[in-house]
């Protein structure tokens, strides 16, 4: 198959219409960069023969930004030397048609053709999937599609393996292959495909033996359990009767008894320990009580030495104080007359500084006075100017309305007077004496207009009628002297003698009226809040001078008067100096009555305490105080002794814990006894549990489950020699199948090695059974497929393509490649050896190449059509 031209209308970014003719029988090469259209090309061939034309799926190739295209491809194509021509269109009014020489088929008669030629499927429903595109799918690569290689192989597999079939002269899949399925279908019924598990009835005898097996075992069991529950029996029956003819427990109670008597001298001794700490404590309480009494007669004594001490210090700082007050009262009473007097020298340089204001306010209101009455004069004459102008200007004012009236009426009477003059007869004369016309006389030299008939009289001669040669001239007088009757009539209404009158009386109006604005502007500049409003500031002004004036009268001699700084700078001084003159004297005031209240207070204090130490009372306490203390202490070293000795006799009962040796007897002796009860317990379950299965039958049971054991044994055995059988069976008729088929594939495999060795010189792929390559062999080693780097996978991809081409070819299946950026991820080397292998194919095939990258694919011997191009024409 040769495509010849290709049309594409309103499809995805063609919003127009594309169109491709001159398509060479070999190489076609198509450049541009990312976004050109490239893809675009390729898909509108995809769609055109692979996809349904009324699939609903299909909105996606509508123009951008043009929901209501119509997309359409038309191609023109060879097909086995007979010309032929398929158009589609989709989303909308779909259409298909199909002609192939003089036939013509279309719809869905059309589309079952196309699958029939090209070796694809039809979807029933919905989109294109892959299993569907067949040959096409294989030879057409998508961009980023080269490398997927395997399920598009897989989906052409029946069409690869009908041209295998036909070229190599035998039957692919005849009575061996129905052979192996009938073995497998009785082989997958006892083992799985995949995990060669068991199933069906071999799983069935397996899981039945299992069952059985567990069941036996059980009984078995059972059997064991009832043997050892005899022997148990008689052990715990030897032990019970051995326990109750020794009676261990009676002899533990028996211990317990006197190890509790030893327990109670214990706690005896620790009582007296008790009233020995009591007594003790008592004691040292009473000696501690005695000595802080003693201790505190002491401190008091101590204290009152200090507090006479203290008492010394405080009076003479009492008298420290009473000297620095009275510094700080004559100090105060100093700065207090400075301040006054800094005081009196601030507000005379107050009163110098008002009176200079006031003087500067008086000059002030003086000039202000002056100016408000310039301003009043000029405002006056600027008054009396705009009255002046305003009469001016009504006396001139006219109406603009009949003035406009007025000059149109001008201009219409000038045109009808010349229309008028122009076609009145005129009459040039230049005579030496006189002439009457009509009533009138002329002489000399002029021009008479005859508007009318006029007889001009000639004397002796006779005289002339002159009637005029225009018909219409009649209107135009009566026309014109209406209008006249009207010009006349607006001169009167206006007062003006002309519209030149009219105009110039205009014009001075307008003259006077922007004099009016001028004085107008003059007056709001010097009185812009009127002249009233300037006499009333001039009053104002006046009064305050005035007030001014009495002020300054009113204040003192200030010709003695100081700076104001230096008043002020001398005033604060005074001040600060007088603030601290007055803290230190309340400071001092604070110090002496401190220090009169301290002393008076530790005085006090220490006549209380002197008192105190000389009353009698006190000192018979004292005396008794100190005699309790020698009396206390012998009796608290007597009670340590005492308590001591006990301490030991104590220590020495404790050593083996008599009261924890008669609980641990006692336990002991529970023990005994509850083992005993529990041997007893357990004896009567055993006798039972003996009973129950001597009366179940036990040994008739497990020789019935024995002999079904064996039974399902044997069925299981059966069942897996007959699964080795058909294992066996399967692998060699697989065997000699695979050696049929590896003749089958002799012709593809001829094929890929004429396009592998311009990569890979003395290596081989090999085929798996859907006819895709599966691994690589080079170099001695074996590669899978999916484990070599992606480029590698590309450039096996494309070479792979060409070895289908070849077979379908040689078995009268059209062939056309398309190649969408294929070769992108390999070398230069390598790329050239793509090169020669397209070059190589292209002999036999159609091959459209789709690339952006131009400069790599410039040495192909064909001319590279840039899709920019293809859209300008």
């Amino acid at each position: 198959m040769k495509l010849q031209r290709i049309a594409i209308q309103e499809f995805r970014q063609f919003g127009g219409q594309l169109v491709i003719d001159d398509l060479q029988p070999g190489l076609n090469l198509f450049t541009g960069p990312n976004e050109a259209g490239k893809s675009t090309i390729a898909e509108a061939v995809r769609a055109v023969f692979l996809e349904r034309y009324k699939a609903s799926h299909l909105k996606d190739l509508l123009p951008w930004g043009l929901s209501s295209g119509q997309p359409s491809v038309d191609v023109s194509f060879e097909l086995d030397g007979v010309a032929c021509r398929l158009s589609k269109q989709f989303v909308s009014r779909q259409r298909c048609e199909l002609r192939i020489g003089q036939a013509v088929f279309s719809e869905d008669e059309a589309e079952d053709k196309l699958a029939a030629l090209l070796g694809f499927s039809r979807a029933a429903r919905g989109p294109l999937k892959a299993e569907h595109a067949g040959v096409p799918g294989l030879l057409w690569v998508q961009q980023g599609g080269t490398q997927e290689l395997r399920d598009s192989s897989g989906h052409a597999a029946q069409y690869l393996r009908e041209a295998l079939t036909q070229l190599s002269g035998g039957r692919e899949s005849a009575g061996e292959d129905a052979l192996i399925a009938a073995v497998q279908r009785e082989l997958r019924q006892l083992l799985t495909a995949r995990t060669q598990k068991s199933t069906g009835p071999l799983a069935q005898a397996e899981q039945t033996l299992a069952t059985l097996s567990a069941s036996r075992d059980e009984l078995q069991q059972q059997r064991q359990q009832f043997d050892d529950n005899i022997a148990r029996l008689a052990a715990q029956q030897q032990a019970f009767d051995d326990a109750e003819r020794r009676r261990p427990w009676e002899l533990h109670e028996q211990k317990a008894a006197l190890a509790q008597q030893r327990a109670a001298a214990v706690a005896e001794l620790e009582r007296d320990m008790q009233g020995l700490a009591h007594a003790l404590l008592a004691s040292e309480a009473e000696l501690a009580l005695s000595v802080q009494q003693e201790q505190s007669a002491l401190e008091l004594e101590a204290a009152v030495a200090r507090e006479l001490e203290q008492l010394d210090i405080a009076r003479a700082g009492v008298a420290a104080a009473e000297s620095a007050h009275a510094q700080a009262e004559h100090s105060v009473t100093q700065f207090e007359q400075a301040s006054a007097d800094a005081h009196r020298a601030l507000e005379l340089a107050n009163a110098a500084v008002t009176a200079a204001d006031l003087r500067n306010q008086i000059d002030f209101y003086r000039t202000e006075s002056k100016r408000l009455e310039a301003s009043i004069a000029d405002a006056e004459k600027a008054n009396a100017a705009v009255l002046q102008a305003t009469r001016d200007a009504a006396a001139l004012e006219i109406d603009d309305t009949q003035l406009k009236r007025l000059i149109k009426l001008d201009g219409e009477l000038t045109v009808l007077r010349a229309r008028t003059e122009a076609a009145m007869t005129r009459i040039e004369y230049r005579l030496n004496g006189e002439l009457s016309v009509g009533n009138e006389r002329i002489s000399g030299t002029g021009v008479l207009r005859v508007d009318d008939e006029k007889r001009i009289g000639l004397g002796e001669l006779g005289e002339l009628r002159v009637i005029p040669g225009v018909s219409d001239l009649s209107a135009q007088l009566s026309e014109l002297a209406a209008l006249e009757a009207r010009h006349a009539q607006a001169l009167q209404a206006l007062g003006v003698a002309s519209a030149a009158d009219a105009q110039a009386r205009h014009e001075q109006w307008k003259s006077v009226v922007a004099q009016q604005k001028r004085h107008a502007d003059i007056l709001g500049v010097h009185a812009p809040q009127g002249i009233d409003a300037l006499r009333a500031a001039l009053a104002a002004a006046a009064a305050r001078r005035q007030a001014s004036s009495e002020r300054l009268a009113s204040l003192p001699d200030v010709s003695a008067a100081p700076p104001l700084d230096d008043a002020r700078r001398n005033a604060e001084i005074a001040r600060d100096a007088l603030e601290a003159a007055r803290k230190v004297l309340a400071q001092t005031a604070a110090a002496k009555s401190t220090g009169i209240a301290q002393a008076e207070s530790l005085a006090a204090q220490l006549q209380r305490k002197r008192a105190q130490l000389a009353d009698d009372a006190f000192r018979r306490k004292r005396a008794q105080w100190q005699a309790n203390i020698v009396e206390q202490r012998v009796k608290v070293d007597a009670l340590k002794n005492q308590r001591g000795e006990r301490e030991r006799e104590l220590q020495a009962a404790r050593l083996d814990d008599p009261a924890a040796e008669a609980k641990r007897y006692r336990a002991s002796a529970e023990l005994a006894r509850g083992e005993q009860h529990a041997r007893q317990l357990r004896i009567a379950e055993l006798r039972s549990e003996l009973q129950t299965m001597g009366a179940s039958g036990l040994g008739e049971r497990l020789a019935a489950l024995e002999a079904q054991v064996e039974q399902a044994t044997r069925r299981k055995d059966e069942l897996s020699l007959r699964a080795s059988a058909l294992s066996l069976l399967d692998e060699v008729l697989v065997d000699e199948r695979d050696a049929a088929l590896a003749q089958l594939r002799a012709p593809l495999t001829e094929r890929l090695g004429h396009y592998l060795k311009r990569i890979f010189p003395q290596s081989s792929i090999a085929l798996g059974d859907d006819l895709s390559p599966a691994t690589l062999d080079r170099d001695g080693r074996t590669e899978l497929l999916d484990a070599l780097s992606f480029g590698t996978r590309e450039q096996l991809g494309i070479l792979t393509r060409l070895a289908y081409a070849d077979l379908l070819q040689a078995s009268g299946r059209p062939t056309l490649l398309m190649l969408d950026d294929a070769a992108v991820h390999t070398d230069a080397a390598r790329r050239d050896a793509i090169k020669r292998a397209l070059i190589d194919a292209a002999t036999r095939h159609q091959i459209l190449v789709f690339t952006c990258h131009p400069e790599l694919w410039d040495d192909l011997g064909v001319p590279q059509r840039a899709v920019a191009d293809l859209k300008l024409a």
